[in-house]
């Protein structure tokens, strides 16, 4: 989905001047450091041939670029959200565009960017077209139907002109604390890229939710040089600490499978583990990368750790939503993760067992045994699932097998 702003009205009146102000105007309300297209400019150069040289000297587009708007406050009965440029005078948009720019707010954002790279690459999802879209303000979101939408249609209007926006274009809301927004929405609009809900066939999926909670923690021990987005308080929250090893183990094998904090757990783990060091395939990256690599230098190097595990799990995830199987929880996840990646099974399964004490596969280890006996029970456990001796989601309802 695309915002034509410039439709019609670029093609009859832009002068070479009108141009460069636009191009300026979106460089203050989005991308820190540089002029940057509205989106729907670029589909136009063929037609607006003697503004060509303008264009390409004014405006510059990549998909890891933002726009940055901010919410007016006042509303008629009925009217849409009208939403503007946010100014560089905006502090609230001086520290967006600050948590944006380094540390763990640049990693989600150019995660995000790169998934809409593979799946417009992989999937042909005609979201992955979209712009990145941050609002300041209070956000006109509910959940409907497992998803945030607007109540009502929204409007970005300019100086001169204004486009509508339809309640459902993706859209991250950075409130009065931007950075729990900006972490909810980036990795939300992740999850909506590869694996969007298919509600006819299932209730919500919990993946998202343990999704979101999983970059929660990464976000909150996150330490970057200049400090930008370190907030110890990130560290005091109970979801925290409960990833981090002070949860007691799931009682069901339905917690086992659906609880979001649950879910975080076993991707933090893996992220932590040797799976967020192992690199996978060449051909498993290079979806997600702008250009082709020097020859010799592996593409997992020029993403860095982080984001070597996020696109191994995005192209996992992706591809069992291609097959037909789309995960509806942790255990489809687990299993799709180890079909995309064959020798990175045995440490995801293991991880996945010692984390929920093998509450799904209907041979639950007890906690308070001695600690060698639990290793052992836990090792064994780990071998008759990946010998097929017995099935990860033995003691799952009959409902959750299969999709």
């Amino acid at each position: 989905m695309r915002f034509p702003l410039l439709h019609g009205f670029l093609l009859t009146q832009a002068s070479p001047g009108a141009l460069a102000a636009i191009c300026t105007t979106v460089s203050e309300g989005g991308t820190w450091g540089g002029p940057r297209c509205l989106p729907g400019m670029k589909r136009h150069v063929s037609t607006l041939l003697p503004l060509a040289a303008v264009m390409a000297l004014g405006c510059v587009h990549r998909d890891d670029d933002y726009l940055l708007l901010r919410r007016d406050v006042a509303r008629d009965e009925g009217a849409p959200t009208t939403l503007r440029f946010a100014s560089r005078a905006d502090p609230e948009a001086a520290q967006v565009r600050r948590l944006l720019a380094d540390g763990f707010g640049a990693e989600l954002l150019r995660t995000h960017a790169m998934t809409k790279r593979f799946v417009s690459r992989t999937a042909r999802n005609e979201n992955a077209g979209a712009p990145t879209v941050v609002a300041l303000g209070v956000s006109d979101v509910h959940v409907d139907r497992c998803r945030y939408v607007g109540y009502r249609d929204r409007v970005i209007k300019t100086t001169w002109l204004e486009q509508r926006v339809p309640a459902d274009a993706p859209m991250v809301w950075a409130e009065a604390d931007p950075w729990p927004g900006l972490v909810r929405g980036l990795g939300g609009a992740i999850v909506d890229l590869i694996a969007p809900d298919d509600l006819s066939a299932a209730g919500c999926s919990p993946l998202r939710d343990g999704y979101v909670a999983f970059l929660g923690v990464v976000a909150a021990e996150w330490r970057d040089p200049a400090g930008i987005d370190d907030h110890p308080e990130r560290r005091r929250d109970a979801a925290f600490a409960a990833v981090r090893g002070s949860a007691p183990p799931p009682t069901s094998a339905d917690q086992a499978a659906t609880d979001p904090l649950v879910i975080a757990t076993v991707l933090y783990r893996m992220a932590a583990s040797e799976l967020g060091k192992r690199m996978a395939p060449d051909d498993v990256y290079r979806p997600f990368l702008e250009s082709r690599p020097s020859r010799g230098i592996p593409p997992a190097l020029l993403l860095g750790a982080f984001r070597n595990f996020q696109a191994k799990l995005i192209a996992a995830w992706s591809g069992a939503v291609a097959a037909g199987r789309p995960p509806r929880d942790l255990v489809d996840l687990v299993e799709a993760y180890g079909d995309a990646h064959p020798a990175e099974r045995a440490e995801a399964t293991r991880i996945f067992l010692v984390t929920t004490y093998g509450a799904t596969v209907g041979r639950p280890i007890t906690v308070n045994d001695d600690p060698d006996v639990v290793a052992a029970g836990l090792a064994t456990l780990t071998a008759d699932v990946l010998f097929g001796r017995v099935d990860l989601r033995g003691a799952l309802a009959p409902r959750r097998r299969g999709i």
